[in-house]
């Protein structure tokens, strides 16, 4: 069984309020449905898999910490504000115009 959670998190104090198994996803998304129609300010944590395989290898919340990290980091090298996109990214085609 995964011990994979996921967690409503209160956004500016980042306070967790609720945290459930992932099989129990619906209550989560309710609870924070809820606190939002309260007007608190809220953000869910749901694990990816590269998180999930992390944990179940063994990783702890410093591991899981840089792992996300580096997946933030890799994503954001590949976004460029022209208008193709990730042109570092696009394969050699000799059908494409040269960049």
């Amino acid at each position: 069984m995964s011990k994979s959670k996921i967690k409503v998190i209160e956004a500016n104090t980042k306070e967790v309020l609720f945290e459930c198994d992932f099989e129990d996803h619906e209550k989560a998304f309710e609870y924070a449905r809820e606190l939002e129609e309260m007007g608190i300010d809220i953000k869910i944590h749901a694990p990816s898999l590269s998180e999930t395989l992390a944990v179940s290898l063994g990783a702890d919340e410093a591991d899981l910490s840089t792992l996300r990290s580096e997946v933030d980091d890799e994503i954001a090298s590949h976004i460029h504000t022209e208008e193709m996109g990730c042109v570092v990214c696009l394969p050699e085609d000799p059908n494409l115009p040269k960049q």
